[in-house]
């Protein structure tokens, strides 16, 4: 039997996202979450309709009101830069959950369009790819975020253990006063660790689902790079006479052309998935920067802040960085797809074959880039503008200084 036979395993790519709405679930956007089939919203029970008001009025909306606040009764500079970054954070962090919320008809959508593509992955070759690279480059990107974030976390407690003084987490306004007993110390505490957790899991979800879906979208376009350029050299024909295999050749073609559309539908659908979410994370990523450098170099005295804002600044740019590689990678790999079409037998093929070529050339040469906010490419370039734009900015402090 010959090694290109197709294989009956299946390709499901919605593993990948699994965990993203397992933290959404949590967060309450179960609510909005529509089927992927009918694009209906999903009934909830009354409890999980209460847990959802209530946890998103105390982390999502009422935790950053208390850390901006926690701003003006700063005691120090230093309190003062680490309520300005974690202000920052957190604001951004609401912003993207709302963002998000607003597009679950959307990623309902790409749902539906990843289960069209992953059906057409069924040889071999395709799932040998698909194993191999794909599935290990994703896993690696979740497994870097969840280090990523556990890391940050670890930071911000030790750095609370380990002060020399009693302290909330984060320098923030609550309507008593925590250092007047040990009971109002514990529920400030308490609350601002419930809210830490709860915003830390939602910055995972929302952070990691963009460079998922984005090589996700690569994988796919290579996937069918493949496909393409494979036809004519396949020996999984079922035989017959050679005009036959020529109109075999021909159909399996016309179906690539129809599967191109695929790919630049999920294009469009991720676009406008994670549009204004990136916006809002370049934002955070340069004004964050510049704030920790600035704490970092003159203001943090103990070791473990320290240690606290170099994760916190690497963090922030391992944050940026597979998106914006995700977002390059894919518009290469768009630029070179009508490569596809002459990389297969297409010598002494058919008129309506040919035809079936010029499409899909003249569909590959489409200019493809995601936009964040329509404005900032989703792209490499953008990276290193980021870190040329905090340096520019914490130049900017240090002179004023």
């Amino acid at each position: 039997m010959s090694s290109t036979l197709l294989s009956k395993d299946k390709v499901n790519s919605f593993e990948f996202f699994h965990i993203n709405w397992k933290v959404w679930k949590i967060h309450g956007l179960k609510i909005v979450k529509r089927d992927i089939h009918t694009q209906q919203r999903q009934p909830v029970s009354r409890s999980y309709f209460i847990w959802t008001i209530a946890a998103n009025f105390l982390a999502t909306i009422l935790f950053p009101i208390h850390l901006s606040m926690g701003i003006f009764q700063s005691q120090n500079k230093s309190e003062l830069f680490d309520g300005i970054s974690i202000s920052i954070t957190s604001i951004g962090t609401t912003i993207k959950f709302f963002l998000m919320a607003s597009k679950m008809k959307q990623i309902a959508q790409m749902e539906a369009l990843i289960r069209v593509l992953d059906a057409r992955v069924t040889h071999q070759e395709e799932l040998n790819h698909y194993r191999m690279r794909t599935r290990l480059n994703i896993l690696n990107v979740q497994k870097m975020f969840l280090i990523l974030y556990c890391g940050i976390g670890a930071a911000v407690a030790a750095s609370f253990l380990f002060s020399g003084e009693r302290r909330l987490f984060f320098p923030g306004w609550l309507p008593f006063d925590w250092r007047q007993s040990i009971g109002f110390y514990a529920l400030g505490i308490l609350y601002q660790l419930f809210c830490i957790v709860i915003q830390i899991s939602q910055n995972f979800s929302n952070d990691s689902f963009t460079p998922k879906a984005l090589c996700l979208l690569s994988a796919h376009i290579e996937l069918l790079y493949m496909r393409v350029s494979r036809i004519g050299f396949d020996d999984s024909h079922t035989g017959g006479s050679c005009k036959s295999h020529l109109q075999e050749q021909d159909i399996e073609l016309k179906r690539c052309v129809l599967d191109q559309i695929n790919p630049y539908e999920l294009y469009k659908t991720i676009q406008d998935i994670i549009s204004w979410a990136m916006v809002i994370q370049l934002l955070v990523s340069v004004l964050n920067n510049c704030v920790a450098m600035v704490a970092l170099l003159f203001f943090a005295t103990e070791l473990f802040d320290r240690i606290y804002y170099s994760i916190y600044i690497v963090g922030l740019a391992m944050q940026l960085f597979p998106s914006c590689y995700y977002g390059s990678d894919f518009v290469l790999l768009f630029e070179k797809l009508h490569y596809a079409v002459f990389s297969c037998n297409w010598i002494g093929q058919s008129k309506s074959f040919k035809r079936h070529m010029m499409i899909f050339t003249e569909r590959s040469l489409r200019q493809t880039m995601a936009l964040a906010g329509g404005m900032f490419p989703i792209h490499l370039d953008t990276f290193f503008a980021t870190a040329k734009a905090t340096y520019s900015l914490f130049a900017l402090i240090i002179t004023i200084k």
